[in-house]
């Protein structure tokens, strides 16, 4: 024991020992410390809990479960209530409609009101059927477009008339169809075929005018398509059938069916139409205050020359019209009285226009009365290119006028008359008595 003891005291005092660097060991002691100490502080989050730590009481998450359920079955009614066609009848505004359609082949091969009136696809019908639901709520409140229109497309039809079918020749009563040609110009299938659910509820202007003829002739017309007559009928028209064109015709009476005449003035500029009885004597005024734009959508952009033809000069008047208009009065004073009146010269003019007979003659008092009726048309030059004088005389010209009476003496003659008398005769003797 005491040799152990001696080796430990020379060990512990050894000279190498106290010089040894720092071990390594005690660096990883000083991380593993601070790792310690670090795993040691607390997590920012702590103390909050976690969504998995979260305590949602049950009879919470049953009522919501509940209303859920509750929502699903109420949304299920409605939406079943809304589908079904009776309930279409329930509103008299279109109870009509919805007879008609019981009584159609529709009805009797269990069309739905759905199948037609609501476009295809899952999201359509949800949409539709939600939007459906307000319309107690505008029924009652009367807050809804009168008549109810609704529009049917053909990606409705096609569901039950699948393109093999309709898009190959179809012969009735000895008419041939093939709608080939007609989905291709894109033509909907109630274009034609407007009255085969609802019959005479359609409005007359969903309706084809007289004869489906007056359709088939927007391009039958013998420039985009051929005329022929046996292109439809097979073994010709029936004998006697008068081969007329049938253009297609509506007349306001029909679109105010559908539409009110705000709908009608939202495309034409704001514009009342048709247009009312008055409009004749009150559209000039309208086309001067707006301008002639208003006029160009339904007019002048398919006939340049529309005003035109009624009104027989370029219209609205050009800015030298003031300078014109007298020279188109003299050849045709109606064109003037179609839109001013009789009256409306004398209104401008103060006198006669266009003058009458005779009035050179006259017009010497009426200019010297009121020189201003002259003026608006003419000027002094005007007078004076006639007269060869300035016109009225001045006040000096009793003076000065032997002189111009010796060199022009004709210029005088023309308004004062002379005889051939001599200065006594000047003016019908009335001024000069006897010669100077």
């Amino acid at each position: 024991m005491a040799e152990d003891r001696d080796k430990q005291d020379v060990t512990d005092g050894s000279p190498s020992d106290a010089a040894a660097p720092p071990s390594t060991d005690g660096a990883a002691a000083k991380g593993a410390a601070a790792e310690k100490g670090a795993a040691a502080e607390p997590p920012r989050d702590a103390g909050r809990p976690h969504l998995t730590e979260i305590d949602i009481p049950r009879a919470w998450i049953a009522g919501m479960l509940v209303a859920l359920a509750t929502l699903l079955v109420l949304a299920t009614i409605g939406f079943a209530v809304i589908n079904d066609n009776r309930t279409c009848g329930w509103c008299h505004v279109i109870r009509p409609e919805a007879e008609s359609f019981n009584r159609s082949e529709h009805h009797r091969q269990g069309v739905s009101c759905q199948d037609c009136h609501t476009k295809p696809g899952v999201f359509n019908y949800f949409i539709h059927n939600l939007a459906g639901l307000t319309h107690i709520i505008q029924y009652v409140s009367g807050n809804y477009d009168k008549p109810i229109t609704t529009f049917v497309g053909t990606e409705n039809c096609v569901q039950c008339h699948p393109k093999e079918q309709i898009e190959r020749d179809i012969v009735v009563d000895n008419i041939r169809v093939n709608h080939t040609g007609l989905r291709e110009g894109g033509y909907q299938c109630v274009t034609c075929h407007a009255e085969v659910a609802h019959g005479d509820a359609i409005p007359i202007g969903a309706r084809p005018q007289g004869s489906i003829m007056s359709i088939c002739w927007q391009c039958h017309n013998g420039v985009e398509q051929s005329q022929r007559c046996s292109i439809c009928h097979l073994n010709g028209v029936p004998p006697g059938t008068a081969q007329v064109k049938m253009p297609l015709h509506m007349s306001s009476g029909n679109c105010a069916e559908c539409h009110s005449k705000r709908f009608c003035a939202k495309c034409h500029n704001g514009l009342v139409m048709p247009h009312p009885n008055a409009w004749p004597e009150t559209h000039g005024q309208t086309v001067v205050t707006r301008g002639k734009i208003i006029c160009v959508d339904c007019h002048t952009k398919k006939d340049p020359n529309f005003c035109i033809s009624c009104h027989g000069v370029v219209m609205p008047h050009p800015a030298d019209w003031p300078s014109q208009h007298g020279a188109v009065a003299s050849r045709d004073a109606q064109v003037c009285v179609k839109c001013h009146g009789k009256d409306s010269c004398l209104r401008c003019h103060g006198l006669q226009m266009p003058h009458p007979s005779g009035w050179q003659d006259q017009h010497g008092g009426v200019a010297l009365s009121s020189p201003g009726l002259c003026t608006k048309c003419h000027g002094s030059s005007f007078c004076q290119s006639c007269h060869g004088v300035a016109l009225p005389h001045s006040a000096a010209f009793i003076n000065d006028h032997p002189a111009q009476a010796a060199s022009w003496g004709a210029v005088c003659s023309k308004c004062h008359g002379n005889n051939d008398g001599g200065a006594t005769s000047c003016y019908n003797g009335e001024c000069h008595r006897s010669a100077p």
